[in-house]
């Protein structure tokens, strides 16, 4: 009975030190396992966002970047070391990031994207894509200043929960989040100049396609109503204004093929 009591004690006292005393974890600036990338933007530092390009790890430098892949971290809890090279790089839990207040002062819970000064956060004000959510404040005062594109802003950094997604903030419908997903898109070809003649010719080869379509629409399909209407008014011409609207159909087909060739050949120059 005594052993029983014992036991009794023993598991009542642990109770009373896990659940009812107060824990203070050690702070860091990461809680999730991370791992170790290596990086190719030699410039970037610890809480700058991070984007994945052909070139491998490089910073962020467009708002909302569709390519966000994470942010630096020196010293994260966990870290998984599968290179001698390279930081580590959090993708999920809690980061300190770095932030400025080119799109204005940041308050606890807004959420963060990325910028157009390299590796550094904002404040999200539209739907886009974002690294987290705020878990702190920051207003800028007594801040260092940094070169943004309309002169200086301040910048600091914030601890932010990250989590790397498509936040929807202020178009909840289908076609305001896919205008934004393309001007991110759109914005990401311009901010490489090699993709810029990219973007031209699929611009062009679209151009191509819709105005051969538009072309052959208002010519022939034109004439296919009509041969239709006087099909109906004389009976005895069958024959003719039969075949007078297979080669219209024939004429429109045509058209259609020469304008997604044509398309075809622009992309591939």
């Amino acid at each position: 009975m005594r052993k029983v009591f014992f036991f009794v004690f023993i598991l009542y006292t642990l109770y009373f030190i896990l659940y009812t005393s107060p824990i203070h974890a050690q702070q860091s600036q990461g809680i999730e396992v991370t791992s170790v990338y290596e990086i190719s933007d030699a410039d970037a530092i610890e809480g700058d966002i991070l984007k994945a390009t052909d070139q491998g790890l490089v910073r962020t430098t467009i708002g909302f970047d569709n390519k966000i892949f994470g942010v630096i971290q020196e010293q994260p809890l966990l870290v998984y070391r599968t290179e001698t090279k390279g930081k580590p790089v959090i993708r999920s839990g809690v980061a300190q990031i770095n932030v400025t207040t080119l799109n204005g002062p940041i308050k606890y819970g807004d959420y963060i994207t990325s910028s157009a000064v390299a590796g550094k956060g904002q404040k999200a004000q539209e739907s886009g894509y974002t690294v987290g959510m705020a878990l702190g404040a920051f207003t800028g005062e007594d801040a260092p200043q940094v070169d943004g594109p309309n002169g200086k802003v301040a910048s600091g950094e914030i601890p932010v929960a990250v989590r790397i997604e498509y936040t929807e903030l202020t178009n909840p419908r289908f076609a305001g989040r896919l205008f934004g997903f393309v001007g991110t898109a759109f914005l990401e070809n311009v901010s490489d100049p090699k993709q810029i003649g990219n973007l031209i010719r699929y611009v062009a080869a679209g151009l191509v396609i819709l105005l051969s379509f538009t072309f052959g629409f208002l010519t022939f399909s034109k004439s296919i109503v009509k041969s239709i209407e006087a099909l109906g008014r004389n009976p005895l011409a069958k024959s003719t204004i039969q075949l007078s609207i297979i080669i219209n159909i024939g004429l429109l087909i045509i058209t259609g093929i020469i304008g997604i060739v044509a398309s075809i050949l622009i992309i591939r120059l």
